[in-house]
């Protein structure tokens, strides 16, 4: 079990991604990062690989290049405008897919850029998560377009949307059960198999 006050850079899902990201990474590798991070989490990634292009949607939020890192303002859905096709070995999203309006272009542009044998790693929230679920008991099922997101995925959706993707193959996995938001996090790093469709969120595994 995990227990974090406050969060701060230990929220389960990114230990995740980035031990994930380090199984997959070579000191030689071209990385993509969609999505701009934290400085901190950037540089974890950026220090492990030869070098690292952040694409960014909006110009506020584009961070200055630093090291080995480079930032291109784009939009996922047009991946291909920014980011030369075939040229990434290593591609990492964290809580950007569900932000996306068309995410089968995303995922279509995503494989575009990628080399022969790449991988990407995405992680997005559970719409189904324990709390959300325990909730909708109550409240009715959430509606979405809501606040940024435009969807939350279940296992079946990714599996859909994947699926009908050109990628050779992929993994979902169940990431963190328990509670994993607020000030306090009480959580399971793994998920029991049988309580798999309420973990907080999936990590999904992309491979050309």
């Amino acid at each position: 079990m995990r227990i974090s006050f406050p969060p701060n850079q230990t929220c389960g899902d990114w230990l995740s991604l980035l031990t994930a990201y380090k199984k997959y990474v070579k000191d030689d590798y071209s990385v993509l990062e969609i999505g701009a991070s934290t400085p901190e989490r950037t540089e974890a990634l950026a220090s492990r690989c030869r070098c690292l292009t952040g694409v960014e949607l909006m110009p506020e939020r584009k961070p200055k290049d630093f090291a080995n890192v480079k930032y291109k303002l784009g939009d996922w859905q047009r991946l291909g405008e920014v980011v030369e096709p075939g040229s990434i070995d290593l591609a990492v999203s964290s809580h950007v897919i569900e932000h996306v309006p068309d995410d089968a272009r995303a995922i279509a542009e995503l494989y575009q850029v990628l080399k022969p044998g790449g991988v990407a790693l995405l992680n997005t929230p559970n719409r189904k998560r324990l709390t959300r679920a325990m909730i909708e008991v109550f409240a009715g099922e959430k509606k979405f377009p809501n606040w940024e997101h435009q969807r939350e995925y279940v296992e079946r959706d990714l599996d859909k949307l994947l699926g009908a993707s050109r990628f050779a193959g992929y993994e979902i996995q169940p990431v963190v059960f328990g509670l994993h938001g607020g000030p306090v996090f009480v959580y399971l790093k793994s998920v029991p198999r049988w309580w798999r469709k309420y973990a907080n969120f999936w990590q999904v595994h992309l491979f050309k």
